[in-house]
């Protein structure tokens, strides 16, 4: 009786966790993917601890979500109970519209309603590449704060054995590759739902907060960040200069941890440093090491400090790579529909 339970909740992240190796290896090496290389070691590895756990392939899958109704899902996807039954019990003698079929079994999928049916038709061919959709913004200090993430996105992916699609913010339509998953930074809640609702795949919103507890997100905690430099500048308040996010809900969140604090968006550096020099006295905390180099001919080395994004550096230290780590973790986690994995990464800075 204890194997059997044990079998029925072993999931693939616990495989992983136990060989030491991603989700995603896990999941190439059950399902017998040739186009992946995997090192024959790594291969026994994972056949072995998936002996040891008594995992078999297919369950921990199984579960429904307590409370989604067939009527639950046809009111989100806006289509009647009839065409949820017929798309998810696989009817073809019925004429569904295939933006419609993928809708629904892409709810049914998020909702955990009747997984192991709606998993057999998401079944197929993967591509084994993961989208990173990043906007551009006017202020080139601000792409290029926005590649410095990105950087960091592509080296998780790579190291958990996926390629790297690059999407546009704003482009309409569905990619013509069509990744497992895509990671999103800084987009608008419209473009947001305007992807998910065009893609009907795994969506992770990194460096970006999206009012909807259904997705995965990792950002930035800026409490803590205003926190570390308060003390590293031994200040009661300061001035934060950064970038204007184009995601309202991150802003409105850095907004709420200024508390009293001064928020300054840098549009341009001219403004930037026409500001710092009408309020020189005091306390400056930069968005990274770019604004700071710009601003400090103009302040007391003890006055400012920014946040810097590699460890090693002279500052308030934000791990991207943890982040971004986690992102690829929590896009796994939406991929093989681990919803009880936590849905929200807050990165701390490193004291």
């Amino acid at each position: 009786m204890e194997r059997e339970e044990r079998q029925k909740n072993v999931t693939i992240a616990e495989v992983a966790r136990a060989a030491g190796v991603s989700s995603a290896t896990v999941s190439y090496v059950l399902s017998g993917r040739t186009d992946i290389k995997v090192a024959e070691a790594t291969r026994e590895k994972v056949l072995s601890v998936c002996r040891e756990l008594g995992y078999q392939k297919g369950t921990g899958r199984g579960r429904t979500a307590k409370g989604v109704t067939i009527d639950d899902i046809a009111r989100e996807a806006g289509v009647s109970t009839a065409t949820v039954s017929y798309i998810v019990n696989g009817r073809t003698d019925v004429k569904i519209g295939e933006e419609t079929r993928r809708k629904v079994l892409q709810i049914c999928n998020l909702r955990q309603y009747t997984p192991s049916s709606v998993a057999r038709q998401l079944a197929g061919k993967k591509s084994g590449l993961v989208g990173i959709c990043m906007p551009e913004s006017g202020c080139a200090l601000q792409n290029a704060h926005y590649y410095v993430l990105l950087s960091a996105l592509q080296s998780a992916l790579r190291e958990a054995g996926y390629g790297v699609l690059l999407l546009n913010a704003g482009e309409e339509g569905r990619p013509k590759e069509m990744p497992e998953g895509i990671l999103c930074i800084d987009l608008t809640q419209e473009e947001f739902y305007s992807l998910k609702e065009s893609c009907f795949i795994p969506i992770v919103a990194v460096g970006m907060i999206v009012d909807d507890p259904l997705f995965f997100k990792a950002f930035v905690d800026h409490a803590a960040l205003i926190a570390a430099a308060k003390e590293r500048l031994r200040c009661k308040t300061l001035t934060y200069a950064a970038y204007p996010y184009r995601n309202a809900p991150y802003l409105d969140d850095l907004r709420a941890a200024m508390n009293g604090d001064t928020l300054f968006l840098v549009h341009s550096l001219s403004e930037l440093q026409e500001y710092v020099r009408a309020h020189p006295e005091e306390h400056y905390l930069f968005a990274d090491r770019a604004l700071a180099e710009a601003c400090a001919p103009l302040l007391d080395a003890k006055q400012y400090c920014s946040a810097v994004y590699g460890e090693g550096e002279e500052g308030i230290c934000l791990s991207l790579r943890e982040m971004a780590e986690h992102a690829v973790k929590m896009l796994e986690s939406a991929i093989f529909r681990e919803e009880d994995a936590p849905h929200t990464f807050r990165l701390a800075p490193k004291i």
